[in-house]
């Protein structure tokens, strides 16, 4: 038989009252945070939802951050590109005016001053910076200016003149996650967009006999290719035509040479990264040199930059040249027009694959944040009534506790 006392009555009484104090003070704490899910023992199949939900929130909105400033980067891009068609439109015509032979030799002059002026305007397009102040047109070198103008004599000139422009970024593309697994270009190199021609390069030496010796590693273009013992030169040819490089590699049928060409406009990179210098026994660069400029003194190399093309077209001016003004001068400054069309018509194509990207994005973060909410957040009517509920029960609980234990110290002291 259970013994009952005013201390068993006092202690069952103070454990329910407890129990209730902590069920209310968690409803309270449950609206006060709007989370349901306060302690994962509440609901563990929904909280794991939540975690995976919320992951994807905030996986959604860094890709919705990134696609919106690689817009703001291609439209920044664009506009230097915009800018350079516009001033190699004039230095078009300017070509157009020199090689009809209507001119005076002081009136030839006066053309290549001005397309001197319009190839500085130029570079400087070329060292444009954008709004967090890196170089636009940089590759991955962004803090570094990528075109230097080398000063020296021109032809006709009677003052230190830009006889050449050199890359000195690099031909890298930086990327920005835009979706799962998916990546944007956020860069445009300048060794692509300011480039008239295609790079040809053509070894001399016979590579019939040729052979690799030990495990190496060579660059194309920006990607690497590695190299086995016992690679031949087609081995070669074919692991540089599947690399994805924009680059076609070939042998000369009658020397039995390497010949390497760009599939579009742009400077071409080799590099022997290590092992065995490949390139450098084929005969195609130089050991030790730095890309683009380490190119094999007995190699035959051709394709030049925008600015070759306008130098060219500025000393043909001095010299009232109208043969070479309206031939071969004019026809790379038509090939370095097109290019910067091909590179326009590309940054917008980025742009609009952006924007419908983004559109995507914002659409499927407020699909996925109710999915969420479903889980996590709390139903604010029927968490209010069950708070109502319980201070009615608690306030009943003391009121039948000062009822039944009227008791104080005075009525045990009598």
């Amino acid at each position: 038989m259970t013994r009952v006392s005013t201390d068993a009555m006092n202690d069952d009484m103070r454990y329910w009252l407890g129990r209730r104090e902590s069920e209310l003070l968690r409803a309270e704490k449950r609206i006060s945070s709007q989370n349901r899910l306060d302690e994962l023992r509440t609901d563990p199949l929904a909280a794991a939802r939540a975690v995976k939900y919320d992951s994807f929130v905030a996986r959604l909105e860094r890709f919705e951050e990134n696609a919106r400033w690689t817009a703001d980067s291609m439209r920044v891009a664009e506009g230097h590109v915009r800018s350079t068609v516009d001033v190699m439109q004039r230095i078009r015509e300017l070509a157009v005016q020199g090689a009809h032979g209507t001119f005076a030799p002081e009136d030839m002059s006066y053309m290549a001053a001005e397309v001197d002026e319009l190839l500085a305007e130029l570079v400087s397009l070329g060292n444009a910076r954008g709004p967090d102040g890196e170089f636009v047109f940089a590759g991955k070198k962004v803090n570094t200016e990528p075109f230097r103008a080398v000063t020296g004599y021109a032809v006709g000139s009677a003052s230190p003149a830009t006889v050449s422009v050199e890359y000195l970024g690099d031909s890298g593309e930086r990327l920005a996650e835009i979706s799962q697994g998916a990546y944007a270009v956020t860069n445009q190199a300048g060794s692509e967009v300011f480039w008239a021609e295609r790079t040809q390069v053509f070894a001399t030496f016979d590579a019939s006999a040729f052979r690799v010796l030990e495990p190496s590693v060579v660059r194309v273009d920006g990607i690497d290719i590695e190299l086995a013992p016992g690679d031949t030169v087609h081995a070669l040819v074919a692991k540089i035509n599947g690399s994805g490089a924009a680059v076609k590699a070939s042998l000369d049928p009658e020397r039995g040479s390497l010949a390497l060409e760009t599939t579009d406009a742009r400077a071409l990179r080799v590099q022997d990264l290590s092992g065995q210098a490949v390139f450098a026994e084929l005969g195609v660069v130089k050991e030790g040199g730095t890309p683009p400029y380490n190119w094999a003194p007995s190699a035959r190399v051709s394709g030049g930059s925008l600015f070759d093309a306008v130098i060219s077209l500025r000393d043909s001016l001095r010299k009232g040249d109208l043969i070479e003004t309206g031939g071969r001068v004019l026809a790379s400054v038509d090939a370095a027009m097109d290019n910067l069309n091909e590179r326009l018509a590309e940054l917008g194509a980025r742009a609009e694959r952006l924007e419908q990207t983004s559109l995507r994005l914002n659409k499927e973060i407020p699909d996925v944040t109710r999915l969420l909410a479903a889980e996590r957040d709390v139903d604010m009517a029927s968490a209010i009534s069950d708070l109502k509920m319980m201070e009615f029960a608690r306030e009943a609980a003391l009121g039948v506790s000062g009822r039944v234990l009227p008791q104080t110290l005075l009525d045990f002291l009598r």
